[in-house]
């Protein structure tokens, strides 16, 4: 790693932010990507910083801040609306995505555009997560305008009502691009509506291509279950939000 990577307290949760090499010495400013389950991301791009470095190098992508952002309880700040837990050793879901993506638009993101060189267009704005995080990084586009990317993987899309919601909700973000990354085995195994997960991610590709447009939406399938090949996805989703316009 050519760039590093700082470890903060603020808002009482750990943030990790990712500055590119060089950072200190340049008087640019630099886009910005908000990662959820911080903690966890930040090992995954430890083990590809090397590679997506080398893209910088060779100017195929774009040198980016990456902020991971830990979550307090993420079944609540990842989850759209109140539901049932899945299984007796989870609490049930509260459904506090609303606070949690106000939490990121009023508070985090002043705070990192204040602290470090970070532009503060929609255009330079952009957004990934797994499972929850994915969930919650979709919604984002129902509750604002904030992001001009999102990077969805294996979004926990069989949530009850998420279908029938991304349907038929006003999109107020109606305005970006979007990939969505999905494993042919998710669900494998499972008796709730995880099970159609294969399904769901399918039919949420079919809206959402429909809603923004087909040049706007992508989705990615690999032979994977929802917790395999996360590196990979990892990578593939990173590039996405990185690659030059």
């Amino acid at each position: 790693m050519k760039g590093r990577i700082l470890k903060i307290t603020a808002f009482v949760r750990e943030i990790f932010i990712y500055l590119p090499n060089g950072y200190d010495k340049s008087n640019k400013n630099y886009p910005v990507i908000y990662a959820h389950d911080g903690d966890k991301f930040i090992e995954f791009l430890g083990k590809i910083i090397d590679e997506i470095e080398e893209g910088f190098e060779n100017n195929v992508l774009e040198e980016h801040i990456i902020v991971g952002v830990t979550p307090i309880d993420r079944l609540n700040e990842y989850t759209p609306w109140p539901a049932k837990a899945n299984h007796e050793k989870f609490h049930d879901f509260d459904g506090k995505g609303d606070d949690y993506l106000d939490f990121l638009i009023k508070d985090l993101q002043p705070y990192i555009e204040k602290e470090f060189k970070v532009k503060s267009n929609k255009s330079d704005r952009k957004i990934i997560g797994h499972s929850l995080g994915a969930l919650i990084s979709l919604y984002s586009a129902f509750r604002n305008n904030n992001y001009s990317k999102i990077a969805s993987m294996c979004a926990s899309q069989w949530y009850i009502n998420w279908i029938q919601f991304i349907e038929k909700e006003n999109l107020i973000n109606d305005d970006f691009k979007l990939l969505i990354i999905a494993g042919k085995k998710e669900g494998q195994g499972k008796s709730t509506l995880q099970k159609d997960m294969p399904k769901f991610s399918k039919l949420s590709y079919e809206i959402f291509k429909n809603r923004i447009g087909e040049q706007n939406v992508d989705i990615v399938w690999d032979d994977y279950g929802h917790h395999e090949n996360i590196l990979n996805r990892y990578k593939i989703a990173l590039e996405f939000l990185l690659k030059r316009n």
